[in-house]
Order: structure tokens, then sequence, then C-alpha cells
């Protein structure tokens, strides 16, 4: 391995295949020029390879500051899962109305213990057939601006703490444990598009950037 090639194999650790690729024709580019140029001040060729990538710079910085502007490799692979989900349930519309069947079969079991008296239980079902209905209604709702996003997930969010709201009551601060091992996933994903947001122009966002 040279020693261009080491320096890019740190640089680029953890970036996207795409991100990784830009990198590499961007230094090499700078590597080519500061070469030349130290060979045209009279530098053997080992001295100006040495030269041209000191020049670069010291690559676990490189590659921070990379992490920080482009894609990494689970940013672009929680995006090709996204994507492939989204059109999974595209292609099967029967899978929108199985979905949305979950929480109405919730809610029809909280009306049914109301019926037979059993508030808490009623209460407790109610509310989780209300956060699922916010996460599972979200994708089939017509969200393509940047406004109606943030709504959207603003939306989202409050729901999800009212349902263990109602469900925990006065003992939410108990269970909070419990709260944030129930929302860990949902807020993991929503901190890894909100990075991607910021990485991406708008006009490259797929539909799952905007929920």
């Amino acid at each position: 391995m040279t020693r261009l090639e080491s320096w890019l194999a740190q640089a680029t650790r953890k970036l996207s295949r795409d991100s990784a690729a830009q990198v590499r024709n961007e230094i090499e580019q700078h590597y080519e020029l500061a070469r030349e140029a130290a060979m045209n001040t009279g530098a053997t060729m080992d001295e100006a390879d040495r030269s041209a990538v000191a020049a670069l710079g010291d690559p676990e910085t490189a590659n921070c500051q990379y992490r920080k502007v482009l894609l990494t490799s689970s940013e672009a692979s929680m995006l090709r899962k996204g994507n492939s989900e989204a059109n999974f349930f595209c292609s099967r519309p029967w899978m929108k109305w199985a979905m949305l069947g979950i929480p109405l079969a919730t809610l029809i079991g909280g009306a049914y213990e109301i019926r037979h008296g059993r508030m808490d239980a009623a209460r407790d079902m109610i509310s989780v057939a209300i956060g699922m209905s916010m996460l599972f209604l979200l994708p089939y709702l017509p969200i393509y601006t940047l406004v109606r996003g943030r709504i959207a997930r603003a939306a989202k969010w409050t729901v999800l703490f009212a349902m263990f709201a109602l469900i925990f009551g006065r003992e939410a601060l108990n269970w909070s444990w419990l709260l944030v091992s129930c929302l860990y996933p949902v807020f993991h994903v929503e901190w890894t598009r909100e990075s991607i947001r910021r990485k991406l122009p708008m006009s490259q966002w797929p539909r799952q950037l905007y929920l």
C-alpha cells in the first residue's frame, strides 16, 4: 500500500461508497498537483511523494471533517433500507390497510374494555392505538415539504410522549427507563435522518426524510 492509499484508507473510513469515491477523486487531484510542484523544485520522486502526502494533513482529522458533511456508510444503509421498505409497501396496497388495522383493532379492544368497566386497561389500549396510528399513518399523508415535515415530526413526538404519560400517569418518571428503551429505536432513526437532511440538498431527499 502506498502512502497515498494508506492516507485515503484512514480518511475515508466509515464513509459511504459514493462519499469515499468523491473524497478519493478530490484528494488524488490535490496530491498530483502537490507532487508535481515538489518535483519541479528538484525533489526526488520519494521526497515528492512524502511532501505531497504530508500536505494533505492528518487523515484522522480529515475523516472527522468528511463525516460531518458527507454520507457515512450507516446513513447510506438507512436510506437504502428506507427506500426498499417504501417500495415494498407501495407495491402492496393491502399492506396499508393491514397496518392501519392494527391500531383500529387495539382501539376496538379499548372500547370493549370500557364496556366492561375496566377503565385502566381501556385507557392503556386507546393510548397505544393513538400512538401506533401516528407512526403507521404518517407515511401515507401528503408530506412533501419542509414545513409539513417539521409539523409531522413535532406531532409524532408529541403523541408518543403523551401516550406514555397517559399510560403511566404520575408513575411516568419511575417508568422512564421503559420510555427510553421503547423510544430509543425511533429516536436513533430520527437522529440519523436529521444528519442526512443536513448533508443532502432537498432536491435529493427521498420521501422518508420528510417524515
